[in-house]
């Protein structure tokens, strides 16, 4: 480590040279990074369900309608339909638009005179205006499966107009322009809004707002944290411009390599500007430490002991994220792992060269007098004597069991939770507008049951029908729609009844009357060897996703035979999935990290002891994490599955200092109370001024609008505490042990 000291002191001035190349080169890249808000997109590949799914949206435009709702006293209304009209044709003139279906314009089969007519429920070019005429209307309507929660609320004052988005096109700039298009129209009413792709504008809209609000704020906010604890500009400047640069790096590593931002690698930045920072603080730290005592050669005698630890904290964070590579099914959370541990990876690199380096130039100054200065008490420096009094030595143990058993009270409460929709705050109009839809329709969560075979066939239209009473035989499926329904409509209006008729040539005189109708989109592919079943899951709770998963595979396996073949996808198995794997997830990235961390601070640490040791106040830590959230409601989601890991990459920091600095003064000969006493007022001022800084910082993501975002924060907020206090109170304790041989070492 001297040899390193000396080295980065000899070259500084190419050191802090490359560093501003890098980061001008990175900045470039950085600037033109995109946002992927689509959670849909980071389906694994691998994933035959998720794919199928990708392709049903593809191909019948399952997952790319834009969904408006308007609610008024009364939709069978003169000026309320011709309201409904305004909204369709708007809708349909926006550019990546395919096609709309409303109450104005969507088929009706109906008989006649002539035999079926196929035409429209209502006239849009002649609304008419007759109360008795409006009133048969509604009747008509309100008794049809086909519109009847599909199109219009059961109690006719709600109804949608549905949007085809096309393949290809941006989806959140046409959800953006036909909002623009609605909002101009003045409607009274209440309008409300649903779909994937305006769940995607939604969360990018987000996305952007909390990087533009609460980076800065967090930046400011742990600015001010660090100029209460060093009384310093250089305690402030020197972590901050570092972390900047690091996160510089980070983002313009992932634009470079051609991936976006998500709704979790959004993140990131907070987490580097808490986290990162703490290494840059005890560099700095170090220095100042020993510029009382040492200023001409404060920076190379700092480095020289202060690197190996702050190495083995950034080591031992980076394996706290990379945890998340194992046992992930979303291909983001993956992603965050990686950046985030690529964003300590460059933290760490820029504290152990460009700080010292700039340092170097730096030293304690001098005041009118000619003395040296220096940076004056902080407010939040520690008393030593206090944790090494008799009285908190005995109560402290007490205290932390009682935390302990609280928080093991708690776990048992926890919930887990999958469902998108509850990302959004209940003032969201993505949320009001799923609210609509499973209180007056029959849900938002698609369900689909792709059916392969001869889909005009009278065996593989029957399998489609008696599918379709399967799934509504269970309460959370209120309505399915397929081909199979419009050819048994058909066939009723002929005088035959509502059932497939048996024999193919009858099925293929009453399909030659729907070809070319755009419903036929939704239901059959082109070459006819393919159809959809779609229905609409009111629930997301966990038991029904469970049943789905379990219930209707089962009925797809038992069923396909050599004529057809049936396959479930939809959300419901998708949200189960991501449930599985958040579980998965947990489990397998809390049992890699503290694994690895156990190892490796052993082996960095030269004691399996000291390995044990630094792990007891992450230990701790994770009951009160858990416990937090049964106690206080905080589900598992795909964002707090990420506090366990974070916890233990972050929180182990404090404890690899703290041993590491007890070390230095055992090898300088100090008896152990003595090196337990510098510990404290040299590292364990640094934890107190990071702990603070890295609860107050990730306490900034409360202010998101992403529900999972603001738990996360929360959480690791409280931890940050948790993992700090534990370290500087039970770790003195254990440090030391039965020997009582300095009791008047302070």
């Amino acid at each position: 480590m001297k040899r390193y000291a000396d080295f980065i002191l000899r070259y500084r001035l190419a050191v802090i040279t490359l560093v501003l190349l890098v980061t001008g080169i990175m900045a470039y890249f950085a600037r033109e990074i995109e946002i992927n808000a689509d959670v849909m997109s980071y389906l694994p590949e691998e994933d035959e369900s998720a794919s199928l799914f990708r392709r049903i949206g593809e191909t019948y435009g399952g997952n790319e309608m834009m969904i408006v709702g308007l609610e008024s006293d009364n939709v069978f209304d003169h000026g309320m339909l011709n309201t409904i009209k305004q909204f369709t044709d708007s809708i349909r003139a926006t550019e990546g638009i395919g096609y709309v279906t409303s109450l104005t314009n969507v088929i009706d089969i109906r008989g006649s005179d002539f035999g079926i007519e196929i035409g429209r429920l209502i006239d849009e070019y002649d609304i008419p205006e007759d109360k008795h005429e409006l009133l048969r209307i509604k009747e008509y309507t309100l008794s049809k499966d086909m519109y009847r929660g599909n199109l219009v609320s059961g109690d006719g004052t709600a109804t949608l107009v549905i949007g085809k988005i096309l393949p290809g096109v941006n989806r959140t700039g046409v959800v953006e322009r036909a909002r623009e298009k609605i909002e101009s129209i003045g409607f009274e009413g209440s309008v409300y809004y649903g779909g994937m792709p305006v769940t995607m504008l939604e969360l990018n809209n987000i996305i952007l707002k909390d990087i533009r609000f609460i980076i800065p704020l967090t930046f400011i906010v742990i600015s001010l944290v660090l100029l209460a604890g060093f009384r310093s500009l250089k305690g402030v400047l020197l972590p901050m411009v570092t972390v900047l640069i690091a996160i510089t790096w980070t983002l313009g590593t992932v634009s470079l390599l051609g991936y976006e931002i998500t709704l979790l690698t959004n993140i990131i930045p907070v987490i580097l500007i808490a986290v990162g920072s703490a290494y840059a603080i005890h560099v700095v730290n170090a220095v100042m430490a020993e510029m009382h005592s040492f200023p001409a050669d404060a920076v190379k005698k700092a480095v020289s002991y202060i690197v190996l630890p702050v190495i083995l904290a950034s080591v031992t964070t980076m394996f706290g994220f990379l945890s998340f590579i194992a046992g992930s099914y979303l291909t983001m959370i993956r992603e965050f792992g990686v950046f985030s541990a690529m964003g300590i990876l460059f933290s760490l690199l820029l504290s152990v060269s460009f700080v010292p380096a700039v340092l170097s130039f730096s030293g304690p100054g001098k005041n009118k007098s000619g003395r040296k200065k220096t940076a004056g008490p902080s407010p939040l420096k520690l008393n030593a004597a206090m944790l090494s009094k008799k009285l908190p030595r005995r109560i402290t143990p007490a205290i932390w069991a009682l935390v302990a058993i609280i928080s093991i009270s708690g776990i048992a409460r926890i919930e887990r939770r999958a469902d998108i929709i509850d990302y959004f705050r209940d003032d969201n109009i993505v949320k009001q507008g799923e609210e609509l839809l499973n209180e007056k329709f029959h849900g938002s969560s698609p369900l689909y049951l792709q059916v392969k075979g001869d889909v005009q066939s009278p065996e593989v239209l029957s399998a489609m029908r008696e599918a379709q009473e399967y799934m509504e035989g269970y309460s959370y499926i209120p309505y399915s729609q397929s081909v199979a329904d419009l050819i048994m409509q058909m066939n009723d209006v002929m005088g035959e009844g509502p059932i497939i008729p048996v024999d193919r040539a009858k099925i293929a005189q009453l399909w030659f009357l729907l070809d070319g109708q755009e419903i036929m989109e939704q239901h059959v592919n082109y070459e006819l060897d393919e159809g959809v079943v779609h229905a609409y899951v009111t629930s997301s709770k966990l038991d029904v996703l469970r049943e789905i998963d379990e219930k209707f595979n089962e009925y797809t396996r038992l069923k396909s035979s050599d004529e057809y073949q049936l396959t479930l996808t939809g959300v419901p198995v998708m949200l189960k999935s991501l449930d599985d794997s958040i579980i998965r997830s947990q489990a397998y990235s809390l049992a890699i990290a503290l694994a690895l961390v156990v190892v490796m601070t052993s082996l960095l640490l030269g004691s399996f002891r000291y390995g044990l040791m630094a792990i007891l106040p992450i230990a701790v830590t994770l009951l009160v994490l858990f416990g937090t959230m049964g106690l206080a409601g905080i589900p598992l989601d795909i964002a707090t599955v990420l506090s366990g890991s974070v916890t233990i990459g972050i929180g182990i920091d404090y404890s690899v200092h703290f041993i590491s600095r007890f070390g230095e003064g055992q090898k300088q000969g100090l008896s152990r109370g003595g090196s337990i006493s510098r510990a404290i007022q040299t590292s364990g001022r640094a934890i107190l001024i990071n702990m603070i800084a890295v609860t107050a910082g990730f306490a900034m993501l409360t202010l998101s609008e992403l529900v999972p975002l603001q738990r996360f924060g929360i959480l690791i907020a409280v931890t940050m505490l948790t993992a700090g206090l534990a370290t500087l109170t039970l770790l003195p304790l254990m440090l030391y042990g039965k020997k009582s041989d300095d009791n008047n070492s302070n």
